[in-house]
């Protein structure tokens, strides 16, 4: 044996020889009866005696047996090293690691996520490497990011292509595709003045409609397109060719034909332009097009047009209608808008009347006409749905509000003998949107809201007088007495009204005007009205543009005579969200923190009458008290959790 092993080699045996001696012995105990024996061990009765044996995985006297973990003494697991070991009772597992799997044959191999769908979160530009139990994303050339999410960053494009939006992220695209339309008749440079400003352009954008398909590349007179300061292209408009190109946009104000002027990119597409536009320097300034610039062709006649060919150029000409001989049979047409009036008459019959040269306005002669294309060929003007502007004169009766105005024709700049006028109106049902229309002072408060992709909303939240909201309070301020109701009324205006509805979720007074005061009494709450209080009414919220809810006047316990209502909005898309709230049972506030970049603010509202009108009132009527008293209770209690 001595030349078999070395000294070091003896001892390891006899090491060894000595654990397994000392650990059999240890896991083995003599007892009187198997009854004694540990439920993790077996016995063995052999005549008077009785032993008692730990389990396999199981270590101790066998009369106490505790579990063996394996993965904490070495050697005693053949987990491999892309798995772990996991500890059971008197036994363990192995575990593949993360990025590994088990196969029967080979153990835990390698997962492959670049080539299995669905296993990588690369982003759909980036290059997904596979390595040992794990991956890699790389995002392309011109990108940057993690790979989870890549971006390209300006000028990092190639020839023709830009940095552009595309969801929530901004992506090499070719601007002939990825752009925005503006399609608005009033930018055309034959349009009159108006209040208009681009200060929410910024991208890509195609100019297209009656209005022109370019933009205006020489100086354009002020008071045009419907804005002040008209904004024209200084420079020529490139070839297709050319790719991108940078140009600048010319303000005409105060005699100068480019008072301001800022950046844009022009590029030439298949048979029309797109522009990269950025927000004027001030406003009022829009980007103005070339009315010469739309598109015709015998195509495009109208019905009461024909194509005819002059000197080899076919082009669309009023028919000769001889059914047209006084001005009582003119054709036109009347559109009563929520902003605003339009009046056209038919441009081929007015020719048929002699009119060869058009000169259109209202009693404002600043609101001229200009042409439209459609099934006909019209010349319109338009006027606000507001007392004053373009001469137009509001009058308001019980139900409705009207707005006239009157139409001057002529053919000539000057006019001796003939002039035709035609008196139109608009009447409109009065609502909560007309009625503070048509308000000199209504008490109103308004919020501006922008929602990605969709457009800029205003909301606006104000008191009204009787349950109709018709009628809203004036002025800055309103005295109540407590047994008067608060009528209040929200609305949404601008942006896609058929997709987005109003939404209240939470409704609240305090007694001073800040909205993050911390007394507060909820009056909706988490979208639900205030169950505790059956003062409060909610006629509408979450179903349309507007909503409405009502509540007594109160004041809250204290030395506090005025009261501020602050609404939380939010818009609602009803396409892709459930809007309705719905409301059961008692509730209980969440304890979510208010958004204030989305909260109205109205008041202040004060109460008639201060002290001595509560008094008399709590000690005159026991009604009274059971409708208040929870309420001051409850405004406290809120003091309190604060």
């Amino acid at each position: 044996m001595r030349w078999l092993f070395s000294l070091p080699s003896m001892w390891m045996v006899v090491a060894v020889t000595s654990w397994i001696i000392m650990a059999a012995a240890e896991d083995t105990s003599e007892a009187r009866s198997c009854s004694e024996c540990h439920s993790n061990a077996t016995c063995v009765e052999d005549g008077a005696a009785t032993t008692c044996t730990c389990r396999v995985g199981f270590t101790g006297d066998g009369l106490e047996c505790v579990d063996l973990d394996e993965c904490s003494l070495p050697g005693a697991h053949d987990c491999s090293a892309n798995s772990s070991c996991v500890n059971m009772p008197g036994s363990y597992t192995c575990v593949c690691s993360d990025g590994f799997r088990l196969s029967p044959e080979l153990g835990c191999i390698d997962v492959d996520e670049c080539a299995e769908p669905g296993l990588s979160r690369c982003h759909a530009l980036a290059t997904c490497v596979n390595g040992e139990g794990n991956y890699s994303c790389v995002c392309p050339a011109g990108y940057w990011g993690d790979g989870w999410h890549c971006e390209c960053s300006p000028g990092s494009c190639g020839p023709g292509l830009d940095c552009v939006p595309s969801g929530d992220a901004l992506m090499c695209a070719d601007p002939c595709q990825a752009h925005r339309i503006l399609d608005e008749y009033w930018r055309s440079a034959g349009y009159g003045a108006g209040y208009d400003c681009d200060s929410d352009l910024s991208g890509w954008y195609r100019f297209v409609g009656q209005g022109g398909v370019r933009l205006a590349d020489t100086c354009v007179p002020v008071l045009r397109c419907n804005t002040a300061a008209p904004m024209w292209l200084n420079g020529t408009h490139p070839s297709s060719d050319e790719g991108i190109v940078d140009r600048t946009a010319c303000a005409h104000w105060s005699g100068h034909c480019c008072l301001w002027n800022t950046p844009v990119q022009v590029k030439a597409c298949d048979g029309y332009y797109v522009y990269n536009l950025t927000a004027p320097p001030e406003c009022h300034l829009a980007y103005c097009t070339d009315p010469s610039s739309v598109e015709g062709t015998c195509e495009e006649c109208s019905i009461d047009e024909d194509c005819k060919s002059d000197n080899g150029k076919w082009h669309c000409q009023c028919k000769q209608d001889v059914n047209i001989t006084d001005f009582s049979l003119l054709e036109h047409r009347l559109e009563c808008g929520v902003n605003d009036i339009k009046m056209s008459l038919s441009k081929c019959q007015l020719k048929n009347l002699g009119f060869e040269k058009i000169f259109m306005y209202l009693r404002d002669s600043q609101c001229s006409g200009f042409a439209e294309r459609g099934n006909r060929d019209w010349i319109s003007v338009v006027t606000p749905t507001r007392d004053g502007p373009c001469g137009t004169v509001m009058t308001r009766n019980e139900t409705h509000a009207t707005y006239s105005n009157t139409l001057y024709l002529a053919d000539e700049i000057i006019i001796r003998d003939l002039n035709i006028k035609i008196n139109f109106a608009c009447s409109y049902p009065l609502d909560m949107k007309v009625s503070l229309k048509t308000s000199l002072q209504p008490m109103v408060s308004a919020l501006n809201i922008s929602v990605g992709g969709t457009g800029m909303f205003t909301v606006r939240m104000a008191l009204f007088q009787s349950p109709t909201y018709t009628q809203p309070y004036q002025g800055s301020s309103v005295t109540l007495s407590t047994e008067a109701f608060l009528f209040v009324g929200t609305m949404l205006d601008g942006g896609d009204l058929s997709r987005f509805v109003l939404l209240m979720t939470n409704c609240y007074a305090t007694p001073s005007s800040s909205a993050t005061d911390p007394l507060k009494y909820f009056i909706i709450q988490d979208r639900c009205p205030r169950s505790q209080d059956p003062t409060i009414q909610v006629e509408e919220n979450g179903e349309s543009p507007q909503g409405r809810f009502s509540v007594q006047m109160f004041r809250f316990a204290g030395n506090y005579d005025l009261v501020y209502l602050h609404c939380e909005v939010y818009l609602c898309d009803s396409v892709n969200e459930k809007c309705k709230p719905t409301c059961s049972g008692t509730r209980f506030r969440s304890g979510g923190a208010l958004d204030q970049s989305r909260v109205l603010n109205l008041g202040p509202i004060t109460r008639k009458g201060g002290q001595a009108a509560v008094s008399r009132a709590a000690s005159s009527s026991l009604g009274f008290l059971k409708v208040w008293l929870p309420l001051l209770l409850s405004a406290t209690l809120t003091l309190m959790s604060q």
